[in-house]
C-alpha cells in the first residue's frame, strides 16, 4: 500500500526559505473544499496573545503567522568548529498520530496513501487536536475556531502534481514519493543516507525523514 512521505536532506539545505514562501503563496487566502481552509495571512494570528503555545521569532527564516513548514537553526560542534544546519519541518504525516487521537469526530483523517488532512468543518472548536502535536506542526485558527497544518499539498498530488516545497526548492533538499515501496527512489535515498525520522521516541511513525542531522 502507498505511503507517501518526504526525504529531506538537512546538510544540502542552505536556509532560504523559498519552500516556506512558495507554502504561504499557495494556501494564502485560498480554500480548497475537501482539503484545507485557506491560511489566514500574516497580518492576523501572529503572536503570544493570540498563539500563546506557538509564539514566533521574527528571523530571516521564520516568517510571520502559520507556518506549515517551519524552519530552525541548529548549531552542532563546539566553538571554533561549529556548523549551522537548517531542519525544515512541515507537518510529519505520522502513522500513529496523536492529533488524530485526540480527535474526538473524526475531523483527522488519514488517506490511504498516507496524508493526513483535518477537515476544517470538523476541528471547528477541537484546539486540542493543535495542542496534541507534539512536533508543534498543527495550529489553532483563532478567527475561525478551526485547526490548520500542512496537507502535503494533497489538492496537488491528486491531479499527480507534487507539494509546491519540492517544486520550488532549488537544490532538490526535498525528495518526496512512496516511502513503502523499496524499489522507489525515495527508498533507495533514504536507506543510502541512513535518513532517520525526527524524534522517534515520540512513537508517531512520522512519514518524513531527515539525513544530514546529528
Amino acid at each position: 500500500m502507498t505511503r507517501l512521505g518526504m526525504l529531506i536532506q538537512a546538510d544540502k539545505c542552505i536556509g532560504c526559505s523559498i519552500c516556506t514562501r512558495a507554502c504561504k503563496d499557495e494556501f494564502i487566502g485560498q480554500n480548497f473544499p475537501g482539503y484545507s481552509a485557506a491560511q489566514p495571512a500574516p497580518d492576523r494570528g501572529f503572536g503570544p496573545s493570540e498563539w500563546p503555545n506557538q509564539a514566533q521569532t521574527l528571523s530571516l527564516w521564520v516568517q510571520p503567522g502559520q507556518n506549515w513548514i517551519n524552519f530552525s537553526e541548529v548549531e552542532t560542534g563546539t566553538w571554533p568548529n561549529v556548523t549551522a544546519k537548517f531542519v525544515y519541518q512541515p507537518c510529519m504525516q505520522c502513522a500513529n498520530a496523536p492529533c488524530q487521537a485526540a480527535d474526538t469526530n473524526n475531523a483527522v483523517t488519514t488517506r490511504p496513501d498516507g496524508i493526513l488532512l483535518i477537515d476544517p468543518t470538523k476541528s471547528k472548536g477541537q484546539r486540542q487536536v493543535a495542542s496534541a502535536c507534539p512536533y508543534q506542526r498543527a495550529y489553532w485558527n483563532p478567527a475561525q475556531s478551526i485547526v490548520q497544518k500542512c496537507t502535503f499539498c494533497a489538492h496537488l498530488v491528486d491531479k499527480g502534481g507534487t507539494p509546491r516545497c519540492v517544486e520550488a526548492c532549488p537544490l532538490s533538499v526535498i525528495v518526496f514519493g512512496d516511502i513503502s515501496d523499496p524499489n522507489s527512489a525515495i527508498s533507495k535515498q533514504i536507506t543510502a543516507l541512513n535518513a532517520k525520522p525526527l524524534r522517534p521516541e515520540y512513537g508517531t511513525k512520522p512519514s518524513v525523514y531527515y539525513s544530514g542531522l546529528t
